[in-house]
């Protein structure tokens, strides 16, 4: 296991008609540096859209790069709602690090996802969607600009604001 967890097995997945979204074929895992299990199943439908759509020009498309495997892992948990928010966020910059994502731009699409992604709160049959509205593509530009200039430990970005 890599300071940052591992993955099991590979993500195997077919195109849906819609031309969006992928159907899992195949079970898919990432196990965390405290060795939780972030499971991805057969049938699960991931479409990388747990990624704020604007900052897709500034980190590649949900498909694209490193964090996909995080990605997978990512879109399951924001869909089943069985872990708060923030420890799906979290889990998905340990995932992309251990991806092989620059720390820089991990660390951009954790802010991303924390500040931006999918929230809830309850659990079961009183499940609230509190997911905020969707950064602008100047938003997404400043996030960019302020982590290409500054360092910040991963445990401060719930926190940070950046305007």
């Amino acid at each position: 296991m890599s300071d940052w967890g591992r993955f099991e097995g590979a993500v195997v997945a077919s195109w849906n008609d819609d031309g969006r979204d992928m159907t899992l074929v195949e079970p898919f895992a990432y196990l965390d540096r405290a060795d939780v299990r972030w499971q991805a199943a057969t049938g699960a439908v991931v479409n990388g859209a747990s990624i704020p759509q604007a900052f897709w020009s500034l980190i590649g498309g949900p498909f694209a790069g490193r964090f996909r495997k995080a990605s997978v892992v990512h879109d399951v948990a924001c869909v089943d709602r069985g872990r708060p928010w923030q420890q799906v966020h979290r889990m998905f910059y340990e995932a992309s690090r251990c991806g092989g994502v620059a720390v820089v731009k991990a660390k951009m699409m954790y802010y991303a996802v924390f500040h931006f992604g999918p929230r809830w709160s309850g659990t079961g049959r009183q499940l609230r969607d509190e997911t905020p509205p969707p950064p602008s593509p100047q938003q997404a530009a400043a996030v960019d600009r302020w982590f290409q200039e500054h360092d910040v430990a991963a445990d401060e970005i719930p926190s940070l604001v950046i305007e």
